[in-house]
């Protein structure tokens, strides 16, 4: 796979691929669980980080619960309890940079809620970047609708584009509308599974992206 091949857009993944705060999630998302009575084993819980939470908590309970929205918020309290924690994976800060020297079209597209966002903005040492984030679409990934929508906001077509992402569900979401996705080892996935969820390359983090997107 040829990842140099140039794309007029890129799509920047946050959590997991700017920003190293896979981790805190989980054990967010695993103290919420618990201080409901639900017990979901970590590496469960890790294997659902990329979806939107209306998605998750479905996907790792396998049913929808009435306190479904308190899980959600729950989990985003403590997260952001954590946020003095977060730091930027390994040349996620200079990635941008490079995109921005070279006058590359590029964009935030995360499923974080909006206070969220501004937390890993903020990690990333970057809360000027624009962004489209789950309070922008009906439906977080693994459904493509915020990546289609931050493309419309670029001006290309799903195939003109390529999105730097870290989980499964960032490689799902884009093979569906058929954007190339290049995948970071940073989000703590294998190879494996991010390669049959549609990446097309793996690389260990954005510092191996740098001046070939």
């Amino acid at each position: 796979m040829d990842y140099d091949a140039y794309r007029p857009g890129v799509l920047l993944d946050l959590d997991g691929t700017l920003v190293d705060s896979v981790y805190q999630h989980v054990v967010a998302w695993s103290e919420a669980f618990q201080a409901r009575g639900y017990e979901v084993a970590l590496w469960r819980i890790h294997a659902a980080i990329g979806m939107g939470g209306k998605v998750l908590v479905p996907w790792l309970l396998g049913r929808h619960v009435d306190d479904a929205e308190e899980l959600s918020d729950d989990h985003r309290r403590r997260f952001l309890d954590r946020a003095e924690e977060l730091r930027p994976t390994r040349g996620a800060a200079a990635l941008v940079d490079d995109l921005e020297r070279r006058k590359v079209s590029f964009r935030i597209a995360t499923s974080a809620e909006s206070d969220v966002r501004e937390a890993l903005l903020d990690a990333l040492g970057r809360s000027d970047l624009a962004s489209a984030d789950a309070d922008d679409v009906g439906a977080a990934k693994p459904a493509p609708d915020l990546l289609l929508a931050t493309c419309a906001e670029l001006d290309v077509e799903p195939e003109d584009a390529t999105l730097v992402g870290d989980s499964p569900w960032d490689a799902e979401a884009a093979r569906r509308v058929g954007i190339r996705t290049l995948a970071v080892r940073c989000g703590g996935f294998g190879d494996d599974r991010l390669l049959s969820a549609g990446a097309d390359a793996v690389v260990d983090d954005p510092q191996e992206l740098l001046g070939r997107l």
